[in-house]
Parts: C-alpha cells; structure tokens; sequence
C-alpha cells in the first residue's frame, strides 16, 4: 500500500513540475531592447593560396629590323694608296751589276727629239733632274749612243736598262751628274729604254726615263707587212705542204719543225711539232687505208699524224699528196706573244697567230 502511495505522489509531482515549466502561466518578459542592425559585412572569401613566387621568365625582345639612317649620309673616303713610281731598292753593289762607262757631265750636241719623261720633285724636297737625254734620237742595231743626265742635291745615281716588257733588266751605278756610253746589242729591235734615279741621303729620289727608237735592220718578205720590226731577216728554206679534211700541215727544213693548223672549232687552232722522222724510218703504215680519193701521209707528215691521235682525228683524212716547195719564215719582234709568217705554196702567207690561238692564209 506504501509503496503505491509513494508512486502515486512521484508522478503527481512530476506532473506538476512539469506543468510549472510548460503549460502553466508565465511571468510576462521585459519588452526587448531594439538593437541597431548589424552592418552588413560580406563574407571573407578564403584565403587563396598564395604560390611561391617564381623568378620571371625574360620576355625577349622583339628583334629589330635594321632602319636606315634617316639624317647624315656619309661618303666614305678612299683607301686606295695614291699612285706612286715604285722607288728601285736602295742602290748598294750588286752582283748583276756593271761598272760603268761614266764620265762627269760634259756638253753634248743638242739632241733631235727623242721620248723622255722626268719626273722632278719640288725644290728643297730632295733631289732633282734637270734632263735626262741621248745623242740621238733614232739609232741602229749595233750603234754606240751617248747618254747624258744633270742632277742637283743627289749623292748618289743608279741606270737601269728597260727589256721590251718595261721592266728592269740590268743596271749601273753612275754619279748624280754625268753621261754613259752604251753598245746597243745587234739583236735589238724597235727601241732601247732607260730609267735613271737619283737620291739622296734621305733616301728621297727623283726619277727619269728616255727611250730611243730603233731603225729596222732587216725588211718583211711579204706586203702588207706587220706593225714593229721583224725578228730577223727572212728563213729561207725547203718546204712542203699538204691539205687534210680539215686542215693544213706545214714543214721547212732550216726549223725542221712540223705545223698542223686545224680547221674546226677546238679550242687551240694550230700546234707546233718537232720533226723526229728520218730517213730509213718507215714512211707510212701499210695497215692504214685510206678511203677511195683520199690519203694517208707519209714521212714526218705521216709519223705525226699516226703517233698523236688528237692530231689525225682533227686533221681527218688527206684530200692530195705532199707537195714541196721553196718556202720563207719570219716572226715578230714583240717581248712575248709573236706572231709566225710561212711563205705558202700558193704564193700566199699562212699566219698563225700567237699561242696557237688562230690562223688564217692571205695572198693571191
């Protein structure tokens, strides 16, 4: 019986406690103060994370077309060297030189003409030539010719003889003032040339040139004749000739030389050969025959064409026999690049022209 009491008042408390907390009346609240609203403050975004800076990759620069200068154009100045008269070396004894024939100045008859260049720098800066000159103006082979030079502020003199090239040949050492006898060699031809400088101490020169003209000793065979003298007087001698395909072959027995001339397009137009045939050599080939109306040639004429292939291929087949007759030679005088001249059976001149370069015949 208790312990029923006993729940019965558990629960009846309960009951009231709970209605004390939910259901019963409650005591009115204090009116709520009004707060001011909040300002507004956006959200903070997250932190973003922050990369480690890198080092920056160099932006190139952009390459630039070259812009043509738009203000001062500029005219470049020459370095061209000026031109100048190479100065011969310093005159000390060689062993190509020659004592010379030198005698202080005297006077001389006045010269006629004769080419002469002196070249005289202004006074006070060195040494001067006051004339430079010969005898004479024209001479022949063989002859003796005075020179005679007049210098001032020199101390010393070198002569040089000129080839037909212009250049160099031999020398003398003369005084500053003075004249020279010279033998002109008798195979000279067309001119002898001489170049005198004069120094002095400073080594400064002066220089001046003379060329005298000399007189053919010997005439051309042959009309119209060539400019300059000839080499010699004319070669006479045995000759014979013969007619190919395409070509010419020339012989003469003073040379005993042997001249294919070529008439086609190659690039050399004629060739000389030296003629090795002898007698008791055979003649020709047995085992060549020629085409019907054509030849084979024989002795020296033969030898070359059978042994030089270029030769026979050029020259092709013989169009009639050899033919032999008084034949003349002569040859320019030039320092290098002559000019040959062979009498033709004809009547006429064959001319070959220098370093088998081309040939032609002209004549009746």
């Amino acid at each position: 019986m208790n312990k029923r009491l006993l729940a019965l008042r558990f629960v009846f408390v309960m009951t009231l406690a709970l209605a004390a907390a939910g259901c019963g009346p409650s005591a009115p609240s204090p009116a709520p103060t009004v707060a001011r609203a909040p300002t507004l403050v956006p959200p903070t975004p997250p932190p973003t994370a922050t990369p480690t800076p890198m080092p920056p990759t160099p932006t190139p620069s952009p390459t630039r077309s070259p812009v043509p200068p738009t203000a001062t154009r500029v005219t470049p100045t020459s370095t061209f060297p000026p031109t100048y008269t190479p100065v011969p070396p310093t005159p000390t004894p060689a062993l190509t030189s020659t004592t010379p024939v030198s005698t202080p100045a005297t006077t001389l008859p006045a010269p006629t003409a004769s080419l002469t260049h002196t070249s005289t720098p202004a006074p006070g800066t060195g040494p001067r030539i006051s004339y430079f000159r010969a005898n004479v103006s024209e001479a022949d082979p063989g002859d003796t010719i005075t020179l005679e030079w007049q210098s001032s502020s020199g101390t010393q003199a070198l002569l040089y003889h000129l080839l037909l090239s212009g250049q160099f040949g031999r020398f003398w050492e003369v005084e500053p003032s003075g004249s020279m006898d010279y033998v002109i060699p008798t195979d000279s031809r067309n001119w002898e040339g001489f170049s005198l400088y004069v120094f002095d101490d400073a080594e400064r020169s002066a220089q001046a040139t003379l060329a005298v003209k000399l007189r053919c000793p010997d005439e051309w065979f042959f009309s119209p004749a060539p400019e300059g003298c000839p080499r010699s007087a004319p070669i006479y001698a045995d000759g014979a000739e013969q007619h190919f395909e395409r070509g010419v072959m020339l012989w003469n027995s003073q040379e005993r030389m042997i001249y294919a001339l070529f008439d086609d397009s190659g690039l050399i137009a004629w060739r000389a050969y030296v003629d090795e045939w002898q007698e008791g050599d055979p003649a020709s080939d047995p085992s060549i025959v020629a085409p019907t109306g054509l030849y084979q040639p024989v002795r020296g004429f033969g030898r070359i064409w059978r042994e030089i292939p270029d030769v026979r291929d050029r020259l092709g087949w013989a169009v009639g026999a050899e033919a032999s007759y008084p034949t003349t030679i002569q040859r320019t005088s030039r320092f290098k690049y002559n000019d040959t001249y062979i009498s033709a059976l004809d009547g006429g001149v064959w001319e070959l022209k220098a370093e088998g370069s081309e040939w032609s015949h002209f004549g009746p």
